[in-house]
């Protein structure tokens, strides 16, 4: 099991490999056991970030070697650090690099060559023949070259300038040693997207099985956020190793996202659209005793994602291909934002959370393409909008409405952001609310709006919400936390404050007391949402008063099998119980 919590340990060892590259050395048993070639790690540098770094070299006996570049303000610091200095570090994270056949040819580009240099002791280590291909612009930026010869690699070397080995590109190398007849069963590429794209056209013409290494914006580091999104793949859980075949379908080699999750061309002045193979039209099961009708809304099921577990389309269609009945949208407001640095998201205990992203998005304008992938999943499209005044709320409002939306749900209680500020000024709210159904119900729109436990009266914040005007009422987000590094005494998440939101199993509890006390006082529907891991969790939910469900932490520990999980573990309770339907058991708890 993956250490998921920065696990402060001192630098044993710095080795300066070229003018951007240091090998930093650990000792880490717990982490370097688990590891395998093409994993990654997470590097926290205490007060400034935390970065993805893959693995060079992992050993038995806990040595771990990281090979870090200097290229950004994290790492720029990190490069100024000393022997026993510490830092921070959490994993393996990822899927690795898997190793068939005799003869594997390894393709590297510039600090790429880390990765392949685990793959490549793991694969000396079996006997297999290994011919390792690197490239840089000069003979003065290659990484590891030394090391990869003691293991008993096939070197050849590839420079832009002719200063060492083969002058010309790395892939023009591959291209060569393959007309010559050379065979191998497998090729392995790390390196630049544009360079590891060309690797994969030649190889698809030679019909060589192929693994890529893949790099995206890394936050969470456990498939949570979706951040690192790829096609509607996760890069850190789904990958960061891919087979060329999967990649196919996706933006691979064409765009990528910032920070904020919006698209950004690979190469300059790309027209940016949907990904190159949409997803197919996908039309839900459906399933009597699930089915309901919310908001004028019918759901082919009742259960949902959470807001905030990814901002693309592409994933929100594969949650409704898993079984999720409805998908909601990160969370999405009328600026642009990159959200906090990292860490900003961490196991603090058994599936028990927290998080402080900061609300990254790529703002309400930007969004478009993100709608149009998830619209394919033919389930309601909930779109998850925030703002901390009328103005920016009705503004956000009058672009969201124009998508094609089932329901929109306001985001008025991030514990972790200057958002929390709106639930706990309930006359702004009043506003606020009346602003956004202004402008949703003449399209047939209705609004949900999003609260928490951290207010003193949860019921009474939710009456409010109705009589300005709420559709539905979901609950609970999460709980406000502050957790610390006891050894260096700062906080843990990037957020500036230090404060993020707890999430887990262990909202159960409270979020179904919050339910059962909303029922009690509202007559607009109430969507649940908090430490739902089971159908017994929807079960209590929904005789407490719920008539919508929506999962969100445990897709991380789960995995998005979690809806099917779901979905049958209901049916069989219904059917065995002579319920007709779900509806049936919404609110049941009060009538005993």
């Amino acid at each position: 099991m993956p250490l998921n919590i920065p696990t402060l340990h001192k630098i044993e060892a710095l080795k300066a490999e070229n003018k951007e590259v240091k090998t930093f050395r650990f000792h880490s048993p717990e982490i370097a056991r688990e590891s395998e070639p093409g994993q990654f790690i997470m590097v926290w540098n205490p007060g400034i970030d935390e970065i993805p770094i893959s693995i060079a070299d992992a050993s038995p006996d806990g040595e771990l070697e990281l090979a870090i570049a200097d290229v950004g303000d994290c790492t720029h610091s990190l490069h100024q650090k000393h022997v026993h200095d510490l830092i921070g570090l959490r994993g393996p994270y990822g899927r690795g690099f898997t190793l068939h056949g005799a003869a594997i040819c390894m393709v590297a580009g510039g600090y790429g060559a880390a990765p392949l240099r685990f793959a490549a002791k793991r694969a000396t280590d079996l006997d297999k023949h290994v011919m390792l291909l690197e490239g840089a612009k000069s003979n003065a930026e290659l990484l590891y070259i030394e090391e990869f010869e003691r293991m008993g690699c096939e070197v050849r070397i590839a420079t832009e300038d002719g200063s060492g080995g083969y002058k010309g590109r790395v892939t023009e190398l591959l291209e060569e040693i393959l007309s010559s007849r050379e065979k191998f069963e497998q090729v392995l590429t790390c390196g630049p997207e544009l360079m590891m794209k060309r690797v994969c056209e030649i190889t698809s013409r030679e019909s060589i099985p192929t693994q890529v290494s893949v790099e995206r914006i890394v936050k969470c580091g456990c498939g949570a956020c979706g951040s690192c999104d790829l096609g509607g793949y996760r890069v850190c859980k789904d990958g960061p190793v891919f087979d060329a075949e999967e990649l196919k379908r996706t933006e691979f080699g064409r765009w990528k996202r910032e920070k904020s999750g919006k698209r950004v061309a690979i190469k300059p002045n790309v027209v940016l659209l949907s990904t190159p193979t949409p997803p197919s039209h996908f039309t839900p099961e459906y399933e009597p005793l699930l089915a309901t009708e919310v908001c004028g809304i019918r759901f082919p099921n009742p259960i949902a994602n959470a807001a905030g577990f990814g901002v693309s389309g592409k994933l929100l269609y594969r949650y409704a291909r898993a079984g999720a009945g409805a998908v909601v949208t990160k969370s999405v407001g009328r600026d642009e934002r990159e959200g906090y640095p990292n860490p900003t998201f961490l196991e603090i205990a058994l599936h028990t959370y927290v998080n402080a992203m900061g609300l990254p998005n790529p703002g309400i304008k930007n969004y478009g393409l993100e709608i149009e992938d998830a619209k394919y999943a033919m389930v309601p499209l909930i779109l998850s909008i925030f703002g901390n005044s009328v103005e920016e709320c009705r503004e956000v409002a009058k672009v969201a409405v124009e998508y094609p939306i089932d329901m929109l749900e306001y985001n008025a209680s991030c514990p972790h952001t200057e958002f929390a500020a709106v639930e706990h000024n309930p006359k702004l709210l009043r506003s606020i609310i009346k602003e956004i159904r202004s402008v949703a119900h003449p399209k047939h729109i209705p609004v949900a709006v999003k609260i928490s436990p951290n207010v003193g009266d949860p019921a009474g914040l939710a009456l409010t919400a109705e009589k300005a005007g709420a559709d539905a009422i979901t609950a609970i987000n999460t709980v406000i936390a502050r957790p610390l590094d006891k050894t260096l005494d700062i906080p843990l998440l990037g957020n500036p404050t230090g404060y993020g939101g707890k999430s887990g199993k262990g909202l159960a509890v409270g979020g179904k007391r919050v339910v059962f006390a909303l029922y009690e006082e509202l007559r607009i529907p109430i969507i649940a949402v908090g430490g739902i891991f089971s159908a017994e969790d929807v079960i209590e939910y929904a005789k407490n008063g719920a008539s919508l469900f929506q999962v969100g932490s445990a897709l991380v520990s789960e995995g998005i099998e979690i809806f099917a999980m779901i979905k049958r573990g209901l049916k069989e309770f219904l059917a065995a119980n002579k319920y007709e339907n779900i509806v049936e058991m919404v609110g049941e708890a009060h009538r005993r």
